[in-house]
């Protein structure tokens, strides 16, 4: 928790530095390489990976220093204002509070009938002898965290933050926390053809349903109602979940 007037990536580095830690575990042969927005752009979370010998890729914020040098090498190949056009390509740079300089890829792109003769995108990277293309692939994958986090906020309500103290809100957000991951392994158990699904589809279909419980004979009984459309499926996960728990 941090006040709502910081900057999202301030102390990013330390952020992660616990995550370090846990990484040491895995077997040496193990590959790990963390992708960033630009908040985790600081010299100081670059160093980090350094000293822990982990690979990252990191969005950089365009400024007008790596937009020249993205121009000058593109001087050769100027775009058709009618065509879209995508090229990637990659060069040295040294931000001023950098120790030194590294290796930033950049993503060009041109959209056909636009007058803007290119747009760039760039990323900073300990893997200079991967190819940018490749690169940029493995970097866009991070959309797929992006989801998670948006279920978190959206499904679980990770980003409620009324009370009037850090203490309260924290311990909000680690019981959120909680019931997400309780939703996950969920998942992982009982719905493995679907993992993808989404705690809004699992409500509607499992959890916010019409029913009754009884009680019958020292049982408990639940009665669904009888245009429940997923009551099979309802009926083996219980199953499923009755042979677990015993």
């Amino acid at each position: 928790m941090r006040p709502g007037n910081e900057y999202t990536g301030k102390e990013a580095d330390k952020f992660v530095e616990t995550t370090f830690s846990r990484l040491s575990a895995l077997p040496q042969s193990t590959s790990v390489i963390i992708r960033g927005d630009s908040g985790f752009a600081t010299p100081k979370f670059y160093e980090m990976c350094d000293t822990h010998g982990v690979d990252f890729l990191v969005r950089l914020k365009a400024n007008s220093k790596l937009g020249k040098l993205a121009e000058t090498a593109l001087v050769d190949c100027p775009p058709k204002y009618e065509e879209s056009k995508c090229v990637y390509h990659e060069f040295k740079y040294q931000a001023a509070s950098w120790g030194k300089a590294r290796h930033v890829i950049v993503c060009s792109t041109h959209t056909a009938d636009e007058l803007v003769p290119w747009n760039h995108a760039f990323v900073v990277t300990s893997l200079a002898s991967e190819a940018p293309e490749t690169l940029f692939k493995t970097y866009r994958q991070r959309g797929n965290a992006e989801n998670q986090i948006k279920e978190l906020k959206c499904g679980f309500g990770f980003d409620k933050t009324d009370s009037s103290t850090f203490a309260r809100n924290t311990a909000r957000a680690l019981i959120t926390g909680i019931a997400y991951n309780l939703v996950q392994l969920f998942k992982q158990l009982f719905v493995s053809e679907d993992r993808r699904s989404t705690i809004s589809s699992l409500r509607f279909s499992l959890f916010h349903i019409a029913g009754r419980i009884a009680w019958h004979a020292r049982r408990v009984v639940i009665h669904l109602a009888s245009n429940y459309v997923y009551k099979n499926w309802f009926s083996r996960l219980m199953d499923e979940v009755h042979q677990l728990a015993t």
